[in-house]
């Protein structure tokens, strides 16, 4: 009897002691690598943000029927949507082609945009813009 109480508390003594290496292992693997969460909460530039809305093609239109007037601004930075994109109000300066022919006088506006993260044409992430918040 006394032999198998000595063997129960062996394994028990065994059992505890592989438990907490495992723990201790698992609570480190756990966590997230330091440059992904730091590179996906990072906030869009303002040189991203205007090349991301340039590259939509959102601001050009085939038949010309406006003209965007640089510089473009940004006039307003949101804070980070829970679908991860980034709201953000641009300010900029237009020229419509009236029906005669003729360009209209400069118009400022402003427009909102959602930033986020997606993989261009290459499988390379790069930063899309999409019309309205």
């Amino acid at each position: 009897m006394r032999n198998r109480a000595k063997g129960f508390s062996i394994l028990v003594f065994l059992t505890l002691l592989l438990s907490v290496f495992t723990w201790s292992g698992d609570a480190g693997a756990a966590q997230p690598s330091g440059k992904k969460t730091t590179q996906a909460a990072a906030a869009p530039s303002d040189v991203e943000i205007i090349k991301a809305i340039d590259d939509s093609g959102l601001m050009k239109r085939a038949d010309g029927s406006f003209t965007v007037i640089p510089p473009v601004v940004i006039a307003e930075k949101g804070k980070r949507n829970k679908d991860g994109s980034w709201p953000v109000k641009v300010r900029f300066t237009l020229k419509y082609k009236l029906s005669d022919g003729k360009d209209s006088p400069p118009t400022k506006t402003t427009s909102s945009f959602r930033i986020f993260r997606d993989k261009d044409s290459a499988g390379d992430a790069a930063w899309k813009a999409q019309l309205g918040s």
